[in-house]
């Protein structure tokens, strides 16, 4: 099964990652698909605690980001290797999608 969240142009702290997570509710063993094309900026913390809190807490079996600003893919990179968890961390950028359509 697949969740899917969408977010806004700007995301900061772990309260707001936090809320997007509850949101989500139970995610064990599903796909967690985040729409991160509107996004133009979004910290680390923010980052550290989605991954935190989608894969690593709530045994998500794969969280997909997509579209999201290079600089916040650097950061969901960092906090899934911190995490250990870089197995389910997949992200895709809009020119992969492009390509394949």
């Amino acid at each position: 099964m697949t969740t899917s969240l969408q977010l806004p142009s700007l995301v900061a702290g772990r309260d707001l990652a936090d809320e997007y997570a509850d949101q989500l509710g139970d995610v064990a063993e599903e796909t967690v698909t985040v729409d991160a094309r509107s996004l133009t900026s979004g910290t680390s913390s923010f980052a550290a605690q989605l991954v935190r809190r989608i894969l690593l807490e709530g045994h998500a079996h794969r969280l997909v980001v997509v579209g999201a600003p290079a600089r916040f893919v650097h950061h969901l990179r960092e906090a899934s290797a911190a995490d250990q968890v870089s197995a389910g961390l997949e992200t895709v950028d809009t020119m992969q999608l492009a390509d394949a359509s």
